[in-house]
């Protein structure tokens, strides 16, 4: 669902548990959440200050990079 996100997570070497403790859930909650996208705002900001990366860049989909990729 957010390719950069998961590509912070696989450059770190971070399990889905690990991932999960970033944002105060378990793994299986974080599985979840990565399945529907569905985030809160905190949880957005912990990950944002965890890879110190802005909110544009980690949750941006596939369709936005693709048209960033083409120069839409």
């Amino acid at each position: 669902m957010y390719p950069n996100l998961l590509g912070q997570k696989a450059y770190h070497h971070l399990t889905d548990e690990a991932m999960g403790k970033i944002i105060n859930v378990g793994r299986h909650s974080y599985r979840e959440k990565i399945k529907s996208g569905n985030f809160s705002i905190s949880e957005c900001r912990a990950f944002c200050k965890y890879f110190n990366k802005s909110f544009d860049y980690l949750f941006a989909t596939e369709e936005e990079i693709e048209n960033k990729q083409k120069g839409a």
